[in-house]
């Protein structure tokens, strides 16, 4: 396994790139795959797109339930702060998590609606309980489902929310920028029409997960990560930067992995 970049005092590197540069092979494989491009060139069938959207939407569960463990972990200020006052790092991360609900439960709506567009079935397999059986679950859902459960579980570190900031604002970044990707090899002379998803993702889909909002959502997580570890190098030295990198990377790995397996095989 290669070992992370050891950033310098020198370096002008914020946390979050070093992280993206860490492991350059793997975040390849988790944002360039053979169904990012079939969707883009238009031979995606129905069936195949609304298997993934059904793993997206439970991926959308699983976030929701690590999200309730980063709420337990904000240490927000008992002081009422002055109007003129920055909000506290805490606040700015209850702030990006309550955007997140928003967001996602919008975007559940939108799956919804975008599927009934086009005809595509998000019915799953489900047991009595409405819980879906673990062979309709692809990998990539059963890795991500570990990754939020274990939320919390690993090693106490200041603040103790920057453990699961991480891992939201790496799977947001991995999503934003495999979706870009994949914009990338659309052929613009296209109307979708003749596309096997009838032009769902050409038309919709692809333009919601590329927009400049979700991708000034995801800077934003980006932002106040790299702002807490700036914080952490006037106390500590620009060596806490090469620690959190070597501290997250068996983590950073793990949703690498999560993300790649997420991407279904086609032919």
């Amino acid at each position: 396994m290669p070992s992370p970049p050891v950033p310098s005092a020198m370096d002008d590197l914020s946390f979050t790139k070093c992280l993206l540069k860490s492991q350059p092979e793997a975040f390849r494989a988790a944002t360039q795959s053979p169904f990012l491009r079939a969707g883009a060139e238009g031979t995606l069938d129905k069936e195949t797109l609304g298997r993934w959207l059904s793993n997206d939407r439970l991926y959308i569960h699983a976030y929701i339930r690590g999200i309730g463990k980063v709420l337990s972990s904000l240490d927000l200020p008992a002081n009422v702060e002055g109007p003129d006052e920055p909000p506290s790092r805490g606040e700015r991360m209850l702030n990006w998590v309550v955007d997140a609900l928003v967001n996602i439960r919008r975007e559940e709506g939108f799956f919804r609606d975008t599927a009934a567009k086009y005809g595509i079935n998000l019915e799953m397999d489900c047991d009595q309980r409405g819980k879906a059986f673990a062979d309709a679950k692809i990998e990539g859902l059963r890795r991500f489902e570990t990754l939020f459960d274990s939320i919390g579980t690993e090693p106490t570190i200041s603040p103790p929310w920057i453990d699961p900031a991480v891992i939201f604002w790496g799977t947001e970044k991995c999503y934003l920028t495999a979706w870009n990707w994949s914009k990338a090899q659309l052929d613009p002379s296209k109307s979708g029409s003749d596309d096997a998803d009838g032009g769902a993702l050409r038309n919709d889909f692809i333009a919601n997960w590329t927009s400049p909002e979700f991708e000034s959502f995801v800077d934003e997580l980006g932002r106040l990560i790299d702002d807490v570890v700036a914080e952490q190098i006037k106390i500590s030295g620009a060596k806490v930067v090469q620690d959190l990198v070597k501290y997250f990377e068996e983590r950073w790995l793990e949703l690498l992995k999560a993300e790649e397996k997420f991407w279904p095989e086609v032919k």
